[in-house]
């Protein structure tokens, strides 16, 4: 669970007064060089995360997220010893600002995967103007922004929000691995750290590395071990990456606790069942929780709450909000997931379209049934709109020469940031701190040193969890996830709330995609027949065997195919955006902003803060 803030940093024109002191209330506005500073923390704040003051050094840093092997209060000191530099130094899921009163330098820093977001709007122009800051994407000064339609349309033809967009225009998201410093010109970026992978690097056998992989997770689980006698929990379904966790956190004096989620009976070899067998071998503590509750609008609600219109949909929200009530005697609890970047696909993938492929990055393509539905023009320029930033991505992409090394930049340019960390920090992270052990430096940093063939099929990664715990497939691989929803019967059976919901509330959605046209989707949805239940059923059967081992086996691996996005899929996405788009940050309940914040005047009264942590 990491504190929110923002900050907003209007540019005055002068630092005459730099050497200044540090204020005795970040409420207030307060100077950095030529800067008029103000910020504001979010209500949702663990104890003891406010902003560190070093009024010796002159210094404040403000941290959202956690580090590892470093105290925040420790951090003004060593910016003092280290400057920019700090940044490589430090282990953890967090965004760092840094404020240095003695020289006017505002610095933002970013951890090396992107697991934390820091949002930011520049309005610079001849030495004048502001830049606003914050760790979400519904900071009312964002808010205030026009739609941006690429991040519309990237959301809607692929579920995320890819490449740092946001849902408003000249609001993105800093890169992973960087080091942004604040000029009157704006940001001027520069990376700290960055992954160089040979297609055949290393000299080492492939024993000696799986065996060196082993060690190196033992540790990175060990430098995240919660306190003495506090529980850890993991997110725990039937595969390999948080199987492994189990075994790595089992044995080591915590109570163990993992959970699972589900929707009526699970299937026998689902998640489900798969993962309580495994907390019974490894004697944890093991609860199912129900995925989704019957209440379509509730969840899109609380996906546009939680998920802020930036994460891919979560179907199984309502279990995430049970775990978070569970969790929330805990100040703060301790979660473990299995997030790595350990896999590459089984088949080799020659070509950037099927690199993109495999990452879910396509085009507009998938929503071509949706162009005659739209005003004229609209379809061509969401097209056209996400198009560019796809360019963007594969201009990216193609820096790298080889195959393998392209596909490993996107999973940690593209899968990593803006997929699956994003996701973990909004809906993992509601209830508790994150950890993602796989992600450690130590660990990242040795894939520099691994063959990338060795990662096809994550073949390195499993045999290094095998090395590790001979018993860890006592338990077979689940079949199937068990959780998912139904939502073509849940939009065909709250069609009428559905709509009456949209009608209640316009949103500048509606200028992109007509209302009428939502309506028509939703009164278009009929229950399939039983030949074509029969023909579904059957057809997800064979796609299980063809990708299965066996499959495999017989025909090789599975091609590449993106599908085009159903209707129902679409709606489900549309209906978050407008819920994201339409909510007021003022009246959404403590995980969002004071209503002070919608007041931009640096006159407007002090914020409440907890206390200031003294250095």
């Amino acid at each position: 669970m990491s504190a929110d803030f923002a900050l907003r940093l209007d540019w005055v024109g002068t630092a005459a007064d730099r050497g200044q002191g540090c204020p005795d209330d970040l409420g207030l506005p307060f100077r950095v060089g030529g800067w008029a500073v103000r910020f504001t923390q979010g209500l949702r704040a663990p104890e003891g995360s406010g902003p560190v003051v070093c009024r010796e050094s002159g210094v404040v840093a403000i941290l959202s997220g956690h580090l590892y092997g470093t105290a925040p209060r420790q951090l003004p000191q060593l910016y003092r010893q280290h400057g920019a530099q700090l940044a490589g130094q430090l282990e953890g899921a967090f965004v760092l600002v840094l404020l240095d009163l003695r020289s006017g330098r505002v610095l933002a820093i970013t951890d090396r995967v992107g697991s934390h977001k820091l949002y930011v709007a520049q309005e610079l122009a001849q030495g004048e103007g502001r830049v606003d800051l914050a760790t979400r994407v519904d900071w009312p000064a964002f808010r205030r922004r026009p739609l941006d339609p690429a991040g519309v349309a990237g959301y809607l033809a692929t579920g995320n929000m890819f490449n740092g967009l946001s849902l408003y225009q000249g609001v993105r998201s800093l890169d992973r691995a960087t080091v942004h410093e604040l000029t009157p010109d704006g940001l001027m970026r520069q990376d700290y750290w960055t992954l160089t992978p040979e297609p055949s690097a290393g000299r080492a056998s492939l024993p000696d590395l799986r065996a060196e992989l082993a060690a190196l997770l033992r540790r990175a689980v060990e430098r995240r071990l919660p306190a003495p006698g506090a529980p850890a929990t993991i997110s725990l379904s039937g595969g390999y990456d948080s199987r492994g966790l189990l075994s790595l956190l089992s044995g080591r004096g915590h109570g163990l606790e993992t959970f699972s989620y589900s929707l009526g009976t699970p299937a026998r070899g689902s998640d489900p069942t798969v993962a309580q067998r495994l907390a019974a071998q490894y004697g944890a503590r093991h609860q199912v929780l129900t995925a989704y509750r019957g209440d379509l609008l509730s969840t899109v609600r609380r996906n546009a709450r939680w998920g802020q219109g930036v994460t891919h949909f979560c179907d199984e929200a309502d279990a995430w909000a049970e775990l978070s009530e569970h969790l929330g005697g805990r100040s703060p609890g301790d979660i473990f997931v299995g997030e790595q970047a350990f896999e590459l696909s089984a088949k080799p993938l020659n070509t950037v379209p099927e690199q993109l492929k495999n990452h879910h990055l396509t085009g507009f393509y998938p929503l071509n049934w949706l162009a005659g539905r739209l005003p004229d023009g609209a379809f061509g320029h969401l097209e056209n709109a996400w198009q560019g930033e796809l360019e963007t991505i594969v201009a990216r992409t193609l820096h790298w020469e080889s195959p393998l090394q392209r596909e490993l930049a996107l999973t940690l340019d593209q899968s990593l940031p803006y997929v699956l960390l994003p996701w973990r920090e909004r809906f993992a992270g509601h209830a508790a701190r994150v950890h993602t052990p796989y992600l450690d430096t130590d660990v990242l940093e040795f894939l520099q040193r691994v063959p990338l063939e060795a990662l096809a099929d994550k073949a390195l990664f499993k045999d290094a969890l095998r090395h590790l715990d001979s018993e860890l497939l006592r338990v077979p691989i689940a079949s199937s996830m068990g959780y998912e929803p139904d939502w073509a019967a849940e939009l065909r059976g709250q069609r009428e709330a559905v709509w009456e919901a949209m009608r209640a509330q316009p949103s500048r959605l509606d200028d992109l995609i007509d209302p009428d046209a939502v309506r028509s989707l939703l009164s278009g949805l009929s229950a399939p027949s039983l030949r074509a239940r029969l023909t579904g059923a059957a057809r997800q059967h064979l796609g299980r065997f063809r990708h299965g081992p066996y499959g495999t086996r017989l025909f090789g691996p599975a091609g590449l195919r993106i599908p085009s996005v159903d209707v129902p899929t679409f709606l489900m996405r549309l209906l978050t955006l407008r819920e994201a788009e339409m909510r007021s940050p003022a009246l959404a309940g403590l995980d969002t902003w004071t209503p002070e914040m919608e007041r931009p005047a640096l006159s407007a009264p002090p914020a409440s803060l907890p206390p200031h942590a003294a250095s």
